[in-house]
């Protein structure tokens, strides 16, 4: 796989979260939302953030950027859990706990209790985070052994990394996004249920056309 290859793929995966972007930008949430809400949309906001950052690096630079691109990975993977369990599983409490300094519940453990509801408790997403998208979140992101044996292969000083590897990590965030603007979809089903069924049957018809069409048989 060549850089040429990897900037084609990111391209696409680019126009997959801008179709994505355009589709939650219908949602107008009103101004007087609970905190629980705006706080959980800022979250995935940053986590989609991330990825569109991710994604334009590997599409404007290939694999010489390849190091900044892992060391992305964990915090849009962080936001979006975190965004997602402050909207769905967070008490008042452990939210204004939160905004005023303290620190949230560790990463297995929002997990699990999202993973309790549905639909998440068939589908085990966030706790296969880490193991999806490599272990190499904690080292790249903190400069350990890992990226700085990437940066050293070689007769020079430099990204190191296999295509493959970067093209995974494309595919992992647009996977990751995929998923976060549905729980967005989900949290607008509270506050705007018209607007979020409206944007859900576009996010199906576009992402997932084969699901859409059983459900209308």
């Amino acid at each position: 796989m060549t850089d040429q290859s990897i900037q084609a793929h990111a391209t696409n995966v680019r126009r997959s979260l801008e179709t994505m972007g355009a589709i939650l930008h219908t949602l107008k949430f009103p101004g007087d939302v609970p905190d629980k809400v705006r706080v959980a949309l800022a979250l995935l906001r940053a986590s989609f953030d991330d990825a569109a950052g991710l994604v334009e690096l590997a599409r404007l630079h290939g694999e010489e950027f390849a190091g900044a691109c892992f060391s992305l990975l964990r915090p849009m993977n962080e936001k979006f859990k975190r965004g997602t369990w402050i909207a769905f599983c967070a008490t008042d409490e452990q939210l204004q706990n939160f905004l005023d300094g303290g620190p949230l519940p560790g990463g297995n453990q929002m997990a699990q209790a999202i993973e309790k509801m549905p639909p998440f408790d068939q589908l085990p997403v966030f706790s296969k985070l880490y193991e999806n998208a490599g272990e190499k979140f904690h080292d790249f992101v903190h400069g350990g052994r890992q990226i700085a044996g990437a940066y050293t292969r070689g007769d020079g000083i430099g990204a190191a990394f296999g295509a493959e590897n970067l093209k995974g990590a494309l595919s992992h965030s647009e996977a990751v996004i995929g998923t976060g603007a549905q729980v967005i979809i989900m949290i607008a089903g509270e506050v705007v249920p018209d607007q979020a069924l409206r944007a859900l049957d576009e996010f199906h018809r576009v992402f997932l056309p084969q699901q859409q069409a059983a459900s209308q048989t």
